[in-house]
């Protein structure tokens, strides 16, 4: 009950909380259990619930222990199907009692059951898979050897990609695999259990990272999101870049980085350049990408004043309605945490339910002054509608400044602004050719 009840409502707070969310794959999730689900672990528990909503089994999830020391906080777990696994940095006395927890899931998986398991084992905000644990291995193997060998355990990989996860309407990308079955490892496991736990692993963590974004260094990292937002200007400016083009990027990197060092440091320079030059005048990419006519900008800005000035009561509206919640989970959520990782996730989770519990108490203040009921319910209907414009309209005010300001830029810096617009071509014309001689090479 509590679990399909937060499953509901998690799936509306993940669409208010993401711009967009693009999802991949969702035809190889099995029909029926038993399976276990591994993924990258970028973003704490907003991933197990990013998932979650989107499977229609109800699913048991593994987590650290340490989350169980609030008796309080162990009840609520309990009741929403998560069990406590014992880490070796956190207390390494309490590891032999792992073994109940691996036994509770061959139990589980025995009983067609599903597990959600994040085999990295701890979450960190990174484009990169880190080393993964052999736990998931481990119960799946397990569970065909304590059923005899007469049960197939499928392994769903599942890749998490945020384009900032603790940024409020960022984007989300989610791509499922095809299951990996335990079947194809079940001879090799019966004469070495050592050696086809660790291959299964191997197997799970190459597929896992075929699934994201994978940057083995922070300098390649910083290198790689400036030529997304070149990329993303030209190819998806109203979304977020496809997951694939972001992989065949660090894939193209990764071979001039190591095949032509000289070229790949000739790019990088005037990349790096040509953001600094960005960053210095306080221009963006996207500015400079758009390269419109000066008439077309000022059509365009006296239509976004029209909108602004046609909008700003319902803005007003929703200001007062969005204001103390709003405020109330930002401030909690950095009391708690400033942990990229974590403090998406509590973002989302306060935010769900501070505006709902507001948002019931002003139904029952309009209740409470009007005694109507037609009044009260349109009311309550028109709240949602009403915070869903106060974002967009806050976006697109955000965005008439950014435009504004390059639209006076042309009179003060028109001569730095095409120098720009050259670099800019100059780069894209560089980086054509490099991706060509790739295809080329491959």
């Amino acid at each position: 009950m509590i679990y399909s009840a937060l499953k509901i409502l998690m799936r509306l707070a993940l669409k208010v909380y993401f711009r967009k969310q693009h999802i991949k794959g969702i035809e190889n999730i099995p029909k029926e259990g038993p399976f276990l689900i591994v993924a990258n672990h970028p973003s704490s528990f907003l991933d197990p619930i990013s998932i979650a909503v989107l499977v229609n089994q109800k699913i048991s999830f593994l987590a650290k222990a340490t989350m169980f020391n609030n008796k309080v906080a162990a009840k609520i777990l309990n009741k929403l199907n998560i069990v406590p696994i014992y880490r070796a940095q956190d207390n390494p006395e309490k590891l032999r009692e792992n073994q109940n927890v691996f036994k509770a899931c061959y139990e589980k998986l025995g009983n067609k059951g599903i597990i959600m398991i994040f085999p990295e084992g701890t979450s960190e905000n990174e484009r990169r898979l880190r080393k993964i644990k052999t736990g998931a291995a481990r119960i799946a193997l397990g569970t065909a050897k304590e059923n005899n060998y007469n049960l197939n355990v499928k392994i769903l990989p599942v890749g998490l990609n945020y384009t900032k996860s603790s940024t409020f309407r960022s984007e989300l990308s989610i791509q499922f695999g095809k299951p990996i079955e335990t079947n194809n490892y079940v001879e090799a496991y019966k004469n070495n259990e050592a050696k086809t736990t660790k291959d299964l692993t191997a197997k799970i963590e190459n597929t896992i990272k075929a699934l994201i974004i994978d940057i083995d260094k922070q300098e390649s990292d910083e290198l790689i999101e400036k030529l997304e937002i070149i990329y993303k200007t030209e190819l998806a400016p109203n979304t977020n870049l496809p997951v694939k083009i972001s992989q065949e990027i660090v894939e193209g990197v990764k071979h001039f980085q190591e095949n032509k060092p000289a070229l790949f440091n000739d790019t990088k320079y005037k990349i790096n350049n040509y953001f600094e030059k960005l960053s210095q005048s306080k221009i963006s990419d996207k500015n400079i990408g758009k390269n419109e006519e000066k008439s077309g900008l000022f059509i365009s800005a006296l239509k976004s004043v029209f909108k602004l000035v046609v909008g700003f009561p319902i803005w007003l509206i929703g200001i007062v309605h969005s204001f103390i919640p709003y405020k109330l989970t930002r401030t909690i959520a950095l009391t708690i945490t400033k942990e990229e990782a974590f403090y998406g996730a509590l973002l989302m989770s306060l935010g769900t339910f501070l505006f709902l519990f507001f948002y019931i108490l002003f139904v029952c203040l309009s209740w409470f002054i009007f005694h109507t009921p037609v009044i009260t319910f349109i009311y309550a209907i028109s709240l949602p509608f009403i915070g869903f414009y106060t974002i967009y309209y806050v976006r697109f005010a955000r965005k008439f400044y950014y435009n504004w300001k390059f639209i006076s830029s042309f009179y003060s810096k028109n001569q730095l602004i095409t120098k720009l617009i050259i670099e800019r071509k100059n780069i894209l014309t560089e980086l054509e050719k490099m991706r060509e001689s790739l295809k080329l090479s491959v």
